[in-house]
Formats: C-alpha cells, structure tokens, sequence
C-alpha cells in the first residue's frame, strides 16, 4: 500500500515504527557480535556481564556528553580502529619482527597455504572448491543479502538522518561521500586480511582451527590475532571491538532518543507552539517570507 496515499499521521507512525526496529535490530546485532568476541579473548567472561559492560559503556558516556559526545570520540575511535587496522595487516602480510608464529610474511606465502586449502564445495558452491575462486553462489547469496539489509538500515537508521542534518548541505554531501569511500577500507583490510590468514593457519595446520559455528559468530580475526600477536594482539581486537561497538552504539541510542522526543513526544504528546502557521519561524513565530495581504509584516 503506498504510504503517500495515507494520512501524514499515519505514514509519520509508520515511518517511525520502522526507524525505532531498525535502530533495535543494529543495536541488537551489535551486542551479540561484541559480547561473542569478548567471551571469547577474556577468559571466564560470561555473555550477561560482557553485555552489560557493553551497555555500560556506551550508555555511560552518551549520558554524559550527549550528541556532542557522540560525534567527537567516532572521530577518536576510527581513527584508532584504522591505526589497529594496519597494525594487523602489517604482522600478517610483512612480519616485521619475525615472528616465528607467523608462517607468512608475504602476499605469495599466503597465496600457497590457501591454494593448498579446499573449501567444502557441496557447502559454499565455490568452484573447483578454491577458495580464492570469484565463482560462489554463497557469496553471491551473501552479498544480496547485505546489499538488501544495508539499503534499508541506510534508509531508515535516524542516526545516519542526524549526523546530516546536524552538518551543513554542503559539508554533509562531501562528508556522506567521502566517508563512504573511506568506508571500504575497512571489509577491504580487516575482513578480508584477517579471513586470508585464518585459512592459511588451517591450512598451515592442517585442519580447520574453528567450528563452522564459531565462524560464523565472527571469532575468526580475534583467533588470528592472538595466534599472530599474542596479548598484544587480544588487547588489540578488544579495543576495536569496543571502539566500533562505542561509536556506533552511541549513535544508536542518540538516534533512539531523537525519535521519542521529537516524533512522539513533542509531535503527539506536547507539541511545540501548537498555534504556528505555515511558512512561520519555529523559533520566533515570524514568517520566513512576505504573504499575500500582509506586505508590510516584519519578517524572520
């Protein structure tokens, strides 16, 4: 049913009701991903406590500092998530202090150990069962799928509406643009850095070093970074972990409390200057443009 054929309060509702799932489910997925890649660094750690660290964190310094607080550490944070970043694909790709846990120091080395390594091809589809095969109907499925998701959490995450209306139009657009760009750094590094080595351990190994279920709860980069890095790799993941969990999760909350403040509190339960015209100034009731009868009206 098209929503432009429905009355604005309800498409507003509508539009909210999808704004405040979306910002859940995120919020949601992000908790679940973090807690899995903490139980799995700190020994002893149960999923309820690293759960409500989580939450602790991210709602403690939000309280504090508010949007302002939101905007100033994701400056802080991706930039530590990109120094961490490069420090493991240096360790992987180059091995600056030969490390003797390390079994690749270079691209070509990490080339043999995954071309050595079989991929189960009943199960993923990739062609010829290689894992470095552009041919797999798993990936293809997967990148529908993520195409799909992350379209509609675009379009209907309020924290991505608010950080562009808090910026000018001009700087926004530059900024929407080139973040975007710079986005790709990050699944072009970390995932697929990180999902190379794990395959050329195993392979190394000879077997895989996890479960297909522990696969898919994302614990394959915390596993290479202890392998490759020790404690200082553990420490490593737990602060990118916290510091993509922070920075996104603030935003959430933010985005949250802008939908029950202004979309329901104030726009149902106690609007702001109820009496405003149409074409009047939000903040001091003057009309932004000269009207038809009323020429000499100061305006805003």
């Amino acid at each position: 049913y098209p929503l432009c054929a429905l009355s604005p309060t309800t498409t507003h509702l509508v539009f909210c009701t999808f704004a405040f799932f979306t910002n859940l489910i995120v919020m949601m997925s992000l908790t679940i991903a973090g807690t899995a890649v903490l139980n799995s660094l700190v020994a002893d750690l149960s999923p309820e406590l690293a759960a409500m660290l989580l939450a602790s964190v991210i709602g403690g310094y939000t309280l504090i500092g508010g949007l302002g607080a939101t905007f100033y550490v994701s400056y802080f944070n991706t930039a530590l998530i990109f120094v961490l970043i490069l420090m493991l694909v240096v360790e992987v790709f180059y091995n600056p202090f030969e490390n003797p846990e390390n079994p690749f120091g270079s691209s070509e080395s990490v080339f043999e150990f995954i071309a050595c390594w079989k991929a189960p091809e009943e199960n993923m589809g990739n062609k010829g069962g290689s894992y470095l095969t552009f041919f797999s109907s798993g990936g293809l499925v997967f990148g529908i799928v993520n195409i799909v998701g992350n379209f509609g959490t675009v379009f209907c995450d309020q924290a991505y509406w608010q950080s562009s209306v808090a910026a000018k139009p001009l700087q926004g657009v530059w900024g929407f643009i080139s973040g975007g760009l710079t986005w790709f750094a990050i699944p072009f590094t970390l995932a697929t850095t990180m999902g190379l080595a794990y395959l050329g351990m195993s392979s190394a190994q000879g077997s895989p070093l996890l479960t297909e279920e522990d696969v898919m709860k994302g614990l394959a980069a915390p596993l290479v970074a202890q392998k490759l890095l020790g404690t200082t790799g553990e420490y490593a993941m737990i602060f990118l972990i916290l510091m993509a969990v922070m920075s996104t999760g603030s935003a959430e909350v933010i985005a949250v409390s802008s939908i029950v403040i202004y979309d329901v509190y104030q726009a149902y339960i106690c609007p702001f200057k109820p009496d405003l015209k149409d074409g009047q100034c939000i903040l001091c009731s003057k009309y932004l443009r000269k009207q038809k009868g009323d020429e000499d009206a100061q305006l805003c």
